[in-house]
């Protein structure tokens, strides 16, 4: 199996000697309803998290929810909701709508708010030792701009599309500081901690302590959205350094992002897509189907077009899948024809999850079917063909 690492630029053979893997992804900030972009992430991390189980690994898979952060102190605020009763609302919304996707449910979710204790004591460390300095703004890590690079891999400058003094801005020593404990926002929850202003968590340090915490080092896979490489996962790495865990994670992979034909739909564009405003016009399994249309690491164009025909042809494909398993699965390895399909479905996943080949297997999955349907043919193993494609790519569920 080789996947795509962020860290080398290329694919990568990925083998490990334990069955067992720690695999942590950056879950949602939980301050509104789940969007497209939720959609096209943790459907791509579904994927790897299933196939890892074809190939026998057990995997722990370890998600986190933002519940403290400048979105949800101001949105709870205008609700007139206590901030952390406030993001329970939007966490059951988030764990209801990946369901509806058939997503498979975290080993364990952690809470940004569950870690502030960790987070202002690893902070107070950080200042003690001059690594971190503060300001009227909050306390920063100071980062020196080579320290930068392991995952972006480029001259940090040239890279971003925004200046790095956009990232967690205010009074501070160096454009490429980041944020580790804030302070109070109206309406946000504060916190108390001797050696420290009252205040609030940063970002950066609670995924890479809810990570650290719960997994074993270094993580197996870590994973998020291809716009989370910089500041965040750079600076997760950083901190992971500097707070001295060691080596932290040598694995890391990042999917892209929805887009229209302007480019990224944009949270700061107000075109964030809700998930809610999706299924009033298709059943969650066709925008899945339509993620899975294309590569995870594509930047997936998204229209309402494109979307109602991935809909008609996920519709299409269901009917003869559902006419062939009502009937007890065989192993499809056992059938000439399926044998042959069985082994173009395992390459294309394990060429860096290619689901958009793997989908074309199941157009010529549903030909045979549909052949063997009219003339009587032995559907058994056809069965056990959509079975894999159920287990793997979570359609027909």
């Amino acid at each position: 199996m080789k996947l795509f690492n962020t860290v080398s630029g290329q694919k990568e053979l990925f083998h490990s000697e334990s069955k067992e893997l720690g695999l942590y992804i950056c879950g949602p900030t939980v301050y509104s309803d789940t969007h497209l972009g939720h959609a096209k992430s943790y459907v791509s991390f579904d994927i790897l998290k299933r196939w890892l189980g074809y190939h026998n690994y057990k995997v722990n898979h370890i998600q986190n929810f933002t519940d403290v952060s400048d979105e949800t102190a101001l949105e709870s605020s205008k609700s007139n909701i206590d901030e952390l009763t406030f993001t329970r609302k939007y966490e059951k919304e988030f764990l209801g709508k990946m369901k509806l996707l058939s997503n498979l449910p975290a080993t364990k979710y952690t809470r940004a708010s569950e870690f502030v204790e960790q987070i202002a004591r690893e902070t107070k460390k950080l200042l003690d030792k001059d690594e971190a300095y503060q300001t009227e703004e909050g306390i920063f890590l100071r980062i020196k701009q080579e320290e930068h690079g392991k995952l972006l891999g480029v001259n940090l400058e040239d890279s971003l599309a925004e200046g790095v003094s956009e990232v967690d801005p205010g009074p501070k020593e160096s454009p490429h500081d980041t944020l580790l404990w804030g302070p109070p926002i109206e309406g946000g929850k504060t916190w108390k901690f001797e050696g420290l202003p009252d205040g609030r968590p940063g970002w950066h340090l609670e995924c890479t302590l809810m990570s650290s915490s719960e997994l074993n080092l270094p993580i197996d896979i870590h994973w998020g959205g291809i716009d989370l490489i910089y500041p965040h996962h750079e600076t997760e790495m950083i901190l992971a350094e500097k707070i001295g865990l060691g080596n932290y994670c040598d694995f890391w992979m990042h999917n892209g992002l929805m887009e229209d034909a302007e480019g990224k739909l944009s949270k700061s564009r107000g075109e964030r897509i809700t998930l809610e405003e999706v299924f009033k016009d298709c059943p969650p399994a066709a925008l899945r189907f339509y993620i899975l249309n294309h590569h995870y690491r594509e930047f997936t164009p998204y229209s309402p077009e494109g979307l109602l025909m991935a809909c008609q042809e996920g519709e299409r494909l269901g009917i003869n899948a559902v006419d062939c398993m009502v009937v007890e699965p065989t192993n499809p390895n056992d059938d000439e024809e399926m044998a042959i399909l069985v082994s173009k479905f395992e390459a294309a996943l394990d060429d860096d999850l290619d689901t958009p080949k793997a989908l074309d297997v199941l157009r010529e999955l549903d030909i045979i079917a549909g052949d063997r349907l009219k003339n009587n043919g032995d559907i058994a193993p056809i069965s056990g063909m959509y079975s894999l494609f159920q287990c793997v790519l979570g359609v027909f569920s």
